[in-house]
């Protein structure tokens, strides 16, 4: 009976599916936001000499928006659109509304026009994340997990080189040209959009199965009609986990990003080297992606407890040296480790969403985000106003707070 259900997956993959529009839609969108969003934030710092807590709201609207713009987005997209006409809609409208904040950068305007932005990203990143868990279910398990490290390296390859473009686009020119071309690239979404395969309804046959939850003060063997197969071992975390570990990271990393400029303003260094601070970032985010992703499944759970602690090191390290040396060095390489505590909140939220065939996971992953991207650059700015390094004391505290949560929460993930 399993060797049938196994077959039954295994034609169900034969029969093929086009992943890379997924992958190079995603590299596209970060490859020109990293840009945009870098040069919008430093011309806005250094050339219009923009409030520091106006920054943090114009940079906070987009994420804000985007804590209901999943939900409203998988609303639409399945009431109307489907998968493939939201993510065509999201990649028309995201240059129109990019460009729009160019022409009129009054902050009133970029606000609205970022509101607009998270909104359409409700289409965007839930669906992508919805296709990756629907063809897991119909894939071998060395195919899913190839997509779920294409996924990774796309969008991070794509913030990556960005990034390197956008810093001799600055150095040699200006934060405003690299604004103008990254528009322009953006426009490229609207092909490759159309390019995404008809809304598939497949799925893999389920099967129960039996774990124990190894709770001291129950003692249940408890059953339950999932849709596991052996594509989805992450399923023995609790998604609690998951969420947790993504609210730890989009604080933490919206915190270094955020500040970094402001501290650069501060010992009068040029708007250009956070585009190589943003870019180590993103390169040591890669490789802890991709370390996660060859581990097994209990390691992964200590690989995100080493995360958190060398978060918390680093930002302790910001507070007691004061040096913009030492600044960049802890802020390009925090994220390493931040990869490998996202890492492990992607595979759990992707493979329970995979198990049980819904995109729920998914949705309420891309509103967590959202609150963590969005209320910290405003918190940050109104802070930086007095003074920029009690957040990094806050990231300390936070951090500690959320290891112990992460341990308690993780007990009963036990090594096999």
């Amino acid at each position: 009976m399993l060797s049938s259900k196994t077959n039954s997956i295994d034609n169900h993959s034969s029969k093929g599916y086009h992943a890379w529009p997924i992958f190079l839609l995603s590299f596209i969108r970060l490859f020109y936001v990293s840009i945009f969003e870098r040069a919008l934030s430093n011309y806005l710092l250094w050339d219009i000499l923009i409030p520091k807590p106006t920054l943090g709201f114009i940079t906070s609207a987009g994420a804000l928006t985007y804590i209901v713009a999943p939900i409203i987005g998988q609303f639409v997209t399945k009431k109307y659109f489907g998968i493939r006409t939201a993510l065509i809609f999201s990649s028309i409208a995201t240059p129109i509304l990019t460009g729009a904040q160019i022409i009129f950068p009054e902050p009133w305007f970029l606000i609205l026009c970022r509101i607009s932005l998270g909104l359409t990203m409700g289409f965007f990143w839930p669906n992508c994340l919805n296709l990756l868990s629907r063809w897991q279910r119909i894939s071998s398990i060395e195919k899913s997990k190839k997509n779920f490290a294409l996924f990774n390296i796309s969008w991070n390859s794509g913030f990556i080189f960005g990034l390197i473009l956008g810093f001799i686009w600055a150095f040699s020119w200006s934060d405003y040209l690299a604004m103008i071309i990254s528009w322009i690239l953006s426009f490229l979404l609207i092909p490759v959009s159309f390019l995404i395969g008809k809304d598939s309804k497949q799925g893999s046959p389920g099967e129960k199965v039996i774990y124990q939850t190894e709770d001291p003060l129950s003692h249940l063997d408890i059953e339950e009609d999932l849709m596991v197969n052996r594509n989805t071992p992450m399923v023995i975390y609790p998604i609690l986990f998951s969420w947790t570990a993504i609210l730890f990271l989009t604080i933490s990393k919206s915190s270094f990003a955020f500040s970094y400029p402001l501290l650069l303003q501060a010992f009068n260094g040029p708007s250009y080297l956070t585009y190589l601070i943003q870019f180590g970032i993103q390169v040591t985010q890669l490789i802890g992606l991709t370390l996660i992703n060859s581990m097994s499944v209990y390691r992964r759970k200590f690989a995100s407890f080493a995360g958190v602690i060398f978060v918390v090191v680093f930002a302790l390290g910001i507070l007691f040296f004061r040096d913009i040396i030492y600044i960049s060095i802890f802020t390009a390489f925090v994220g390493l480790f931040l990869g490998l505590v996202h890492g492990t909140a992607m595979k759990i939220m992707l493979e329970k969403g995979a198990a049980q065939d819904t995109s729920k996971y998914a949705t309420i992953n891309e509103i967590l985000i959202g609150a963590g991207f969005g209320f910290t650059p405003i918190i940050t700015g109104f802070v930086s106003e007095v003074d920029i390094y009690p957040i990094f004391a806050f990231i300390g505290i936070f951090g500690l707070v959320i290891l112990i949560l992460l341990i308690y929460i993780s007990r009963n993930v036990k090594k096999p």
